[in-house]
């Protein structure tokens, strides 16, 4: 996948010209399963300045002085924390922690709120939007002795590049750090998207695993017409290039397989530019939802990764099924048109949208 191309991309609805990718913004406020992360405010500054005058917390941290006054507050509110590089993390009791990234990621975490898997959980969703945002790689460290923090690191895929004296302000002295770098792949290899439903797997396609189900499914006579960019039957060349250009590297433009009982039935996607989604599924399975099931468990949680306010998708018009899966998951008609497809040539499609609630 690239992100600045012009031309066509190979979806499972139909072919669009494809303009110069604009990168999704950093936002402001972002949402996990127990966690809301948010701008730094001044309704934070009791809680910042009271656990930044512990040297437990403080003692860890390179750059905070003890002690840290209301002075030291403000200025971090408002002269390092940039909204969408710096949050606030809350749970169901309140202020948690804080935790900012951009080129380097850095958090701490009240006492109350340790040993519960926050700072994991609050950096996966500030990476995610990292990454999707800018392909860049993201430092970070510790000091050594700071063994929960090595462990987050290490899952989050941090590799160690080095180590060296760092002065921590909170006691005054150097102490050994250990420096880590993370890429993208390293990133993504150590978290892979997987979205669970209670009958159905989603998770990222293998070129090498899952080529030949791949093009089984997307190859079939009664499957591959009601796509753009499949074949019957989908040639190896073709598929193994359509699965190379769509794998989840953490932007828009990538397809996750639909495994059901430990089989592959099928894959969803969704494109940018404009944002797009589409699904196959293996005609064994039609008429039992697991599309709707699918794209239902898909759907919301992409738009809430990359901040999208809506999704389009299309349909040929004798194929009033996926129609039904649309409307089911709140898509609205927009209009008609003319689509290709490699399969049958050109032929009419009916076109959605799907506006955030």
């Amino acid at each position: 996948m690239s992100r600045a191309k012009s031309g066509k991309k190979q979806k499972d609805g139909f072919v669009q010209t494809v303009e110069n990718h604009t990168p999704p913004p950093l936002r402001p406020n972002l949402r996990t399963a127990r966690l809301i992360l948010r701008p730094v405010a001044a309704v934070d500054e009791p809680a910042v300045v009271t656990h930044l005058n512990n040297r437990a917390i403080a003692g860890w941290l390179a750059r905070v002085p003890v002690p840290f006054t209301p002075a030291d507050f403000h200025e971090f509110a408002t002269e390092i924390a940039y909204p969408g590089e710096t949050f606030t993390i809350e749970d169901a009791q309140g202020f948690a922690g804080i935790i900012g990234a951009g080129f380097e990621l850095g958090y701490w975490l009240a006492p109350r709120a340790q040993g519960q898997g926050y700072a994991t959980e609050a950096a996966r969703a500030v990476l995610d939007m990292q990454f999707a945002h800018d392909e860049s790689t993201v430092a970070a460290g510790y000091f050594d002795g700071n063994a929960a923090s090595a462990r987050v690191l290490e899952k989050l895929g941090f590799v160690e590049t080095g180590r060296r004296p760092k002065y921590c302000r909170a006691l005054g002295q150097d102490r050994p750090h250990v420096d880590l770098i993370l890429t993208p792949q390293a990133y993504f290899a150590a978290n892979p998207l997987e979205i669970l439903t209670p009958r159905l797997r989603l998770a990222p396609l293998e070129v090498e695993r899952d080529w030949r189900d791949i093009a089984r499914i997307g190859g079939d006579p009664l499957v591959a017409p009601m796509t753009n960019s499949h074949l019957s039957p989908w040639p190896e060349a073709a598929v193994r290039a359509a699965l190379a250009e769509s794998q989840w590297r953490g932007q828009l433009g990538f397809r996750l397989g639909i495994w059901f009982d430990g089989k592959l039935i099928g894959a969803v996607g969704i494109w940018d530019e404009p944002v797009e989604t589409g699904y196959f599924l293996d005609p064994a399975y039609w008429g039992k939802g697991f599309a709707t099931e699918a794209m239902a468990a898909f759907l919301p949680q992409m738009m809430a990764r990359f901040g999208l306010t809506s999704v389009l998708a299309d349909h040929c018009t004798d194929n009033p099924a996926s129609g039904a899966v649309l409307r089911k998951l709140g898509f609205q008609r927009i209009g008609a048109g003319m689509g290709t497809s490699l399969a049958r040539g050109v032929v009419p499609i009916t076109l959605y949208r799907l506006a955030r609630a």
